[in-house]
């Protein structure tokens, strides 16, 4: 059987190389917000999910970085940082597919295992005007076996997204100013 921890880092690496091709800029940074069941299994404590999302105005390629807060009514938070790719469907829909390494904050009444977790996820939204997109998103966050526990968690949540005015462009310079 693959050593997990290889097979998390062959992974990474194979992200970095496909992404690396070029950077470009998205419009802009957009921030979500979403909300939900957190756990979703039998076994799993249920509680309200809470989830805040930024992602950033660049792009390598096919992936937009992204970082985000999920947190439970039940208590404690996860903090991830990772990669979405963004892929517009007809209709107006966008299937997002995304992974994040995190860590799993100190306070959690639902021990995930391990201080270093992983989330994967997929969402599925639709343009709801110019400037707003509404949509259903699904993750599991795991340990991926790095430690000797791991139940992980299933969230599952409805959100919107919506761009932020670009304020980190650079003022004009120069006479006309």
């Amino acid at each position: 059987m693959p050593d997990p921890r290889r097979t998390c880092a062959c992974g990474a690496a194979l992200l970095v190389l496909l992404g690396s091709a070029g950077v470009r800029a998205a419009p802009v940074t957009s921030f979500a917000i979403a909300t939900g069941q957190y756990g979703l299994r039998a076994e799993v404590p249920h509680a309200l999910g809470i989830e805040l999302q930024v992602r950033t105005p660049w792009r390598w390629t096919l992936f937009r970085p992204i970082a985000g807060l999920l947190t439970s009514s039940a208590g404690g938070a996860y903090v991830y940082s990772g990669l979405a790719i963004e892929i517009e469907l007809p209709l107006g829909l966008q299937l997002s597919p995304g992974f994040a390494p995190g860590i799993a904050l100190a306070g959690m009444k639902r021990d995930l295992g391990y201080p270093i977790e992983f989330r994967s996820s997929l969402e599925l939204s639709v343009a709801a005007g110019e400037q707003l997109r509404v949509g259903v998103g699904f993750s599991h966050v795991s340990n991926a076996r790095l430690g000797d526990h791991n139940p992980g968690v299933e969230v599952l949540v409805l959100g919107i997204a919506y761009p932020a005015k670009n304020d980190w462009a650079a003022p004009p310079v120069g006479p006309d100013r």
